[in-house]
């Protein structure tokens, strides 16, 4: 965080103490930080229980906007490697290892090949074959597709990023209303908080907030869109539209570059970006295999 408090104007709270081994004074890890303004986004205005956890319609359009002011100071901050980022000797910051992958990467093409040697989907082939019971495919058929992606992705890795080599992006790895503080009344950001996973990624990876998170039609089940590949469910146009309004918001506020509105408005990227949380964080089902042929 300290990283990111003396490079951005981002809202983020200071850290005034911090200790991971237990055997100290107080006989615990603890961390002692600056107590932020607001609330988080997700239990402002009567919390889940109000709104289910969505942002009330008639806050949308600010929050949003000053969300995506966040965003671009977020993207604007650049590494030459993809890695965490951790402090070196002489004070300075450096790109450090991934958990569970390895690193830091020179390159997008070095981070692909070692998440798909490295990564390990949420769920055997014996939950996924529960899962899909009643599933409207095979279960043998989603199980085969999620065994080979891995492969498949790194098959392809060194043509995967249309951007090889760094500088790049910082990314916040659960960009969410839940980890975002707002002002009840105006719901302008005044925090944004857990900053644990923050790290250095791939441009494919840049990604809209996950409260605008929208599935790539290829994953999906083709049922659900019309012949002109629009949803039928009207909760999704509706991100669609809001994710679309997003895009024109960041592209307000870009200064430095035009980046990240560029990786927003990539179907490509997207794609990539989804399948990627879907497949390492979430263990989502889905058609995996129509998204790499699109690639």
């Amino acid at each position: 965080m300290q990283f990111i408090k003396e490079h951005t104007s981002l809202p983020v709270p200071q850290v005034f103490a911090y200790e991971f081994d237990e055997n100290n004074s107080v006989g615990a890890a603890f961390i002692l930080m600056e107590l932020l303004p607001g609330s988080v986004a997700i239990d402002a205005l009567g919390g889940y229980e109000a709104h289910r956890g969505v942002i009330p319609k008639e806050h949308r359009q600010n929050f949003y906007r000053t969300v995506a002011k966040c965003h671009v100071q977020l993207t604007s901050l650049r590494l030459p490697k993809i890695g965490t980022i951790v402090r070196n000797s002489e004070g300075g910051y450096v790109c450090g290892p991934l958990p569970g992958i390895g690193g830091p990467f020179d390159t997008a093409t070095a981070f692909f090949e070692a998440w798909a040697d490295s990564v390990k989907f949420k769920w055997d082939k014996e939950t996924i074959t529960r899962m899909m019971q009643r599933g409207p495919v095979p279960a043998e058929q989603i199980v085969a597709i999620i065994e080979d992606f891995p492969s498949q992705i790194k098959a392809i890795a060194s043509r995967l990023s249309l951007c090889d080599e760094g500088p790049f992006p910082l990314a916040h790895d659960d960009f969410l209303h839940s980890n975002i503080m707002v002002d009840e009344e105006t719901f302008d950001v005044t925090g944004i908080i857990d900053w644990e996973g923050a790290c250095t990624v791939p441009y494919e990876l840049v990604a809209f907030p996950d409260f605008l998170t929208a599935m790539p039609v290829s994953f999906d089940l083709p049922q659900k869109y019309d012949r002109d590949g629009q949803p039928f469910d009207e909760e999704l146009r509706e991100t669609w539209r809001e994710r679309g309004e997003y895009i024109e918001m960041v592209k307000l506020v870009e200064l430095q570059d035009s980046v990240l509105s560029a990786c927003l408005s990539c179907k490509r990227n997207q794609a990539i970006a989804y399948s990627y949380g879907a497949y390492t964080s979430v263990g989502k089902l889905g058609f995996y295999d129509r998204v790499m042929i699109e690639l």
